[in-house]
């Protein structure tokens, strides 16, 4: 009954999650027949924007959270203070976001003159970032919230689908993110209150908060400058039509890599309470969830490079040069595999904090400074290639500190010697 119920858990998961990611996905036919190219490449650039300032407020939390809860998931006192913690600081960063949205407007230059586009976009954004999934899945709870989290997806894409029909209704587009993310984010605490009391943030409880969950916000912001801002970089060479094409592979593929984040929350969730409890059965369970990610970001590879041509064909008939760009991007997929296995699943757990994040911010600030440079001379192509050349590069160098560490080989003796 425990293995049924935990595999309903899983489904449930992937399909919320699935859903979340390949809504907007589904809803690119219906885009790109109402907007113009242009408007469609500001819609797309606020959207890169919008989606860096939920990473923000996010924080990370996602990972940090939930190792921080997996440790202490059964003391009621203990989970207070982090949720408390989390939601206080997730206010402050919300603060933070609206000054730098105002900042944006008139800084930027691709996205200089959408303040509506920009002031909704941001809204959007701190709505997504308090989605409190971290707490179930922490708690081994998350098809309980996948079930509200997938109706709220679902009334997303419908309301888009069906209200969404004028050029000049660009910003709905974040509206209906605003208000279907509110609901969900209303009934995910409310089932929470019904577990842990809900306590007023206090200052220390968001502190701490922050401090256990930066070196994540390290990695998550400085890997976000190349994969997420990348359009808004673009478009300051670039016209809106060349970003709205890029854009339409780019966020293909971004949806095709997120089908591995269920894996990694599940994969992160219990390794963090392994590494703690039983060191052994983690790296054995490592071991699995390694073969299985690698796998899964293969196939992803081959059936999108076979099928790029039909993707871009059913999606955005219109946009067929972004075929090649598609092709590109594609590699990135099991290169994104390999470092969630290497960074997220052996560096993080194992207490190498701090080489990992040198070497994001490193691999990361190459990368801006190539777009700046090297863009607006290979254009969106080159844009491709460097994302790609950069999520390679990071890999590389994470495997070497790694070996060079022999932390898994230490850890191993030292985990028998202790059972």
């Amino acid at each position: 009954m425990n293995l049924l119920r935990r595999s309903l858990d899983y489904l449930a998961l992937y399909g919320a999650h699935g859903l979340k990611a390949f809504t907007f996905i589904i809803l690119i036919p219906h885009f790109t027949s109402v907007f113009p190219k242009f408007l469609w490449g500001q819609i797309l650039t606020v959207q890169a924007l919008a989606l860096w300032f939920q990473i923000i407020v996010e924080y990370g939390f996602n990972l940090s959270a939930t190792r921080s809860m997996a440790k202490v998931r059964d003391n009621v006192d203990a989970l207070a203070s982090l949720i408390s913690g989390v939601v206080g600081a997730k206010v402050c960063l919300s603060l933070i976001v609206v000054c730098i949205a105002i900042l944006s407007k008139t800084v930027l230059k691709s996205v200089v003159g959408l303040d509506g586009l920009v002031i909704w976009g941001t809204v959007f954004a701190i709505s997504q970032g308090f989605n409190p999934v971290w707490y179930f899945l922490a708690r081994q709870q998350f098809g309980k919230y996948a079930a509200v989290d997938f109706f709220n997806r679902l009334l997303y894409l419908l309301v888009c689908y069906f209200l969404i029909t004028s050029p000049s209704q660009g910003s709905y587009i974040f509206i209906f993110g605003v208000i279907t993310g509110s609901l969900a984010n209303f009934a995910g605490y409310y089932m929470i209150s019904k577990e842990i009391p809900l306590r007023f943030p206090k200052l220390l409880d968001c502190y701490q908060a922050l401090r256990e969950g930066f070196s994540v916000f390290v990695f998550v912001s400085v890997t976000s400058l190349y994969t997420t801002l990348n359009l808004v970089i673009l478009g300051f060479s670039q016209t809106n039509v060349v970003v709205a094409t890029y854009g339409i592979s780019d966020r293909i593929v971004r949806a095709l890599g997120g089908l591995l984040d269920p894996l990694n929350r599940i994969i992160y969730s219990k390794l963090s309470y392994l590494y703690h409890h039983d060191f052994i059965a983690g790296l054995s369970f490592l071991r699995k969830a390694a073969i299985l990610l690698l796998s899964v970001g293969i196939v992803i590879f081959i059936i999108g490079e076979i099928a790029a041509p039909l993707i871009i064909h059913f999606l955005a008939p219109s946009y067929i040069d972004s075929v090649k760009y598609l092709r590109i991007l594609l590699i990135f997929i099991p290169a994104l595999a390999i470092n969630n296995i290497v960074g997220l699943h052996i560096m993080l757990p194992l207490g190498m904090d701090k080489i990992f994040n040198r070497v994001f911010v490193s691999v990361s600030l190459v990368s801006v400074l190539a777009m700046f440079f090297l863009v607006p001379i290979a254009g969106s192509v080159g844009m491709g290639i460097i994302t790609v050349f950069t999520e390679i590069l990071a890999g590389l160098g994470m495997i070497y500190f790694v070996w060079r560490s022999k932390i898994l080989s230490n850890s191993e003796k030292r985990g028998a010697v202790n059972a």
